[in-house]
């Protein structure tokens, strides 16, 4: 199915270059294409370069001209909306239909547009600096590689009629391993633990709607509230609270809906003989509420029964309690059935790249069940290092993400595009599934 939405983003205010917003007398494109796509990933791997140099965050600039009679013959990367060739800060040659390239370009460290680097900014999406452009002698497709922090509000209008396991939703896989925070380190890339490298309030800028959260318990701390940490299975990463009120300034200011999934206790929550320790998980329970109490959408309020698609949008926006907040506990959730229960994550457990993306292919294909408890379902769409890979630092998530999430992008365009609900990934930048998300609900939504 061809994805090139023709004049896409037509009407919104205000896109960024470097932070810096555009008039706003200047109603902007962001996307154009007459037919097919180009659009910005960012590369996860570090570049080794000579003399011992390396490359972070190189920009990757991705055409798909599959569906179209002609196609392109060249590609480049621009700072601002391109124009004409002359402003190119690199050119390349289009030799195949879809394909992409890496340049030795890098993002940069930079700020969020539009006034959203650590507070509430303009609504609707904006640019970071970073732009693709494509065509002949003249420029005939571009975007820019974007933020999109108020997409569902944007597009309300249409998606709110959806329910929400008929959305087609953007996540991330172990969303809080993004960067340490403890005591005894801030590292901000590794090999084996961190999944992402964008903090909460970026990934929801962004556009990230679902949270993979792995929580842990520590009984060493003095006070209740510092003894959970967001871990990667038994390495502590950050601590939960901040996080949570991250969440929290978000949805204060925006009328966005939010999807915080705790999916796995790694630490402190079980005996040895796997019974739930109750005081961990009600004191939990209790910070979550405390923190984000005002919000939550109660399953005992908006729930749909077992094998339907859930609560609308809109009933969420219109009763303004909007995060849902499920419990992979069973247990846990019959005692307190205002939680959402386990969502179904359809994991591949496998490094292999070729058999991960079959798998899903199969699951998607086959999800949601017809007596799933949960009308949402998750495909985790990343590879799992095996412990002889760790042991031996063979590759690293950065390297595994960046085996996969080109083709989580074209597999969520075509083979996934009717059935897939949550798509989560690490390392999000390196995909285009939230603008191919925001494109598959606004579509769904015309089914209706």
């Amino acid at each position: 199915m061809n994805m090139g939405v023709s004049w896409y983003a037509v009407g919104f205010l205000a896109a960024s270059v470097l932070g810096a917003t555009i008039t706003p007398a200047e109603k902007q494109v962001l996307e154009k294409s007459a037919c097919g796509r180009v659009w910005v990933t960012v590369h996860s791997p570090e570049i080794r370069l000579g003399a011992g140099g390396k490359l972070l965050d190189a920009i990757e600039l991705n055409w798909d001209f599959s569906s179209c009679s002609t196609i392109p013959t060249r590609i480049g990367l621009f700072d601002d909306r391109p124009s004409s060739w002359n402003n190119a800060l690199a050119t390349y040659f289009i030799g195949s239909r879809e394909g992409h390239v890496v340049t030795s370009i890098s993002l940069g460290i930079g700020t969020l547009p539009a006034g959203w680097e650590s507070s509430p900014g303009l609504k609707g999406p904006h640019c970071l600096w970073p732009w693709v452009g494509a065509g002949e002698s003249q420029i005939q497709s571009y975007n820019c590689l974007k933020i999109q922090p108020t997409w569902m509000e944007d597009n309300a209008a249409r998606i709110n009629r959806l329910r929400i396991g008929d959305l087609a939703l953007p996540g991330t896989h172990n969303a809080g391993a993004w960067r340490f925070d403890t005591e005894i380190s801030t590292v901000a890339r590794d090999s084996f633990v961190l999944c992402q490298d964008r903090s909460i309030w970026a990934q929801l800028v962004h556009g990230i709607r679902y949270f993979d959260f792995r929580i842990a318990y520590y009984d060493v701390y003095p006070r209740e509230e510092d003894r959970y940490w967001l871990n990667h299975n038994l390495i502590r990463v950050r601590p939960l609270v901040p996080l949570l009120r991250e969440i929290k300034a978000f949805l204060d200011s925006t009328k966005e809906v939010i999807f915080l999934d705790a999916h796995h206790f790694p630490v402190g929550f079980y005996q040895q003989n796997g019974a739930p320790i109750r005081s961990v998980h009600n004191g939990l329970i209790r910070l979550v509420q405390r923190e984000l109490g005002p919000h939550l959408a109660l399953a005992t309020q908006f729930g749909t029964g077992a094998g339907t698609r859930g609560p609308t949008l809109q009933s969420l926006v219109d009763a303004d309690k909007r995060l849902l907040f499920s419990y992979v506990d069973n247990s846990i959730v019959a005692d307190n059935p205002w939680l959402w229960p386990i969502l179904p994550h359809l994991w591949a457990n496998t490094n292999d790249p070729n058999r991960l993306l079959q798998y899903l292919d199969r699951a998607i294909s086959t999800s949601p069940q017809p007596s799933a408890r949960s009308p949402m379902f998750s495909a985790m769409a990343q590879t799992t290092p095996t412990v002889l890979d760790i042991l031996f630092l063979r590759g690293s998530l950065r390297e595994n993400a960046d085996a996969v999430n080109r083709n989580v992008t074209a597999r969520l365009t075509t083979r996934w595009r009717n059935q897939a609900n949550i798509v989560s990934t690490d390392f999000f930048l390196g995909n285009d599934v939230i603008d191919v998300s925001i494109a598959i609900s606004t579509e769904r939504a015309n089914w209706l």
